[in-house]
């Protein structure tokens, strides 16, 4: 698979993955109490187990991490990091969803010109399409 047939995969999965949060909780989220940042939290959660099973953390997806809101429950992998990631997304773009329905600025900001970029930490990779 290429670069873009990739990215397009896993945006395709990441899509699903909206899908059936949407249908389970209602397209606004209805279930989660989303006004205390819950969606963040559940989706930095899911990337934090993930990213410490990727370093060999024993307790992984057994020890629930601490930024996982504590009313809710069911937190688990979803098998490989592929999905786990793609949960942790998911959430991260309800909540992105959510805050652009409270009408939060979505402006992103340019490089400030003492914000040099170092170029010995090496250059993007190119992909040609």
């Amino acid at each position: 698979m290429d670069a873009i047939e990739a990215e397009k995969a896993a945006l395709d999965l990441v899509l699903a993955e909206l899908g059936l949060t949407n249908k389970m909780w209602g397209s606004a989220n209805e279930r989660a109490d989303a006004s205390k940042g819950q969606l963040f939290q559940a989706g930095y959660a899911q990337i934090q187990a993930t990213f410490d099973r990727r370093n060999r953390s024993a307790d992984a997806f057994y020890a629930i991490p601490d930024v996982y809101p504590k009313d809710w429950s069911g937190f688990r992998s979803y098998g490989g990091d592929i999905p786990n990631i793609v949960v942790g997304v998911t959430f991260m773009i309800q909540e992105i969803k959510r805050l652009l329905m409270n009408g939060e600025d979505p402006t992103r900001l340019a490089r400030r010109p003492d914000q040099k970029y170092n170029e010995a930490t090496g250059m993007p990779n190119p992909v040609e399409t």
